[in-house]
């Protein structure tokens, strides 16, 4: 028996780019970040959504994971970048982001709270007013979604327009006991391994596409074919 996925409202598609995150979410903020480049690519049932704070350490000379010190497999481990179904009540307001792949996955169940501020930027509440988030809508629903998915129905591909996330999905694991132990006592291949889920955002610019941002930052520049 199959079940159909919900499916996520017109306005809500597209490319988003986050232009605040405050805590909590109400002024004065106690904590406020302009700067961490945040994507969100939001389809017509998958979202994907990739998060790059700006306190990178050096990843000069590197140009894969066996190449990383233990200081820059923590920070890759900890990064913010998922992807899944979303599911939107857009009479309540209501979002629920359900995370099938997730670079650093908690026990948490994503949802917030969406309201229009105006025609291209929404805003985000955590439900219990721990944060507030504003996005910019750079691509909306008419243009182009081309999605791939691989034999097991993870999540490849997933493209607005000129603008996509492609994701390279974790090798098999006999346990996922690493997924959810703190990065601080895990070895540096069980690190390797929480990094190895990796997600690049791409532009296309005359039909090439180019990767402006990674969780591998060694990948950023990179053309896609």
């Amino acid at each position: 028996m199959s079940t159909d996925l919900p499916s996520t409202p017109q306005a809500f598609r597209g490319v988003w780019q986050r232009t605040l995150y405050a805590e909590p979410a109400k002024e004065p903020y106690q904590q406020a970040d302009t700067t961490t480049q945040v994507y969100w690519i939001q389809g017509k049932h998958w979202h994907a959504d990739l998060r790059l704070p700006t306190d990178s350490p050096d990843f000069a000379g590197i140009t894969g994971l066996d190449d990383c010190n233990r200081r820059q497999l923590e920070w890759l481990a900890g990064l913010t970048a998922f992807a899944g179904i979303t599911q939107i009540d857009s009479e309540l307001g209501v979002c629920t982001w359900h995370r099938y792949q997730d670079l650093c996955p908690s026990l948490e169940k994503d949802v917030g709270l969406l309201q229009w501020i105006n025609d291209s930027t929404l805003e985000e509440r955590h439900p219990h007013g721990q944060y507030v988030e504003q996005w910019q809508q750079l691509s909306n629903a008419a243009a182009e979604e081309v999605i791939q998915t691989d034999e097991l129905g993870q999540l490849r591909w997933l493209q607005i327009g000129d603008r996509a996330m492609a994701i390279t999905p974790r090798p098999w694991a006999d346990s996922a006991d690493a997924l959810f132990a703190p990065i601080s006592s895990l070895t540096d291949s069980a690190l390797r391994w929480r990094a190895s889920l990796c997600f690049d955002y791409l532009e296309r610019s005359q039909d090439v596409w180019q990767a402006v941002l990674s969780t591998q930052p060694w990948r950023k520049g990179q053309h896609v074919k």
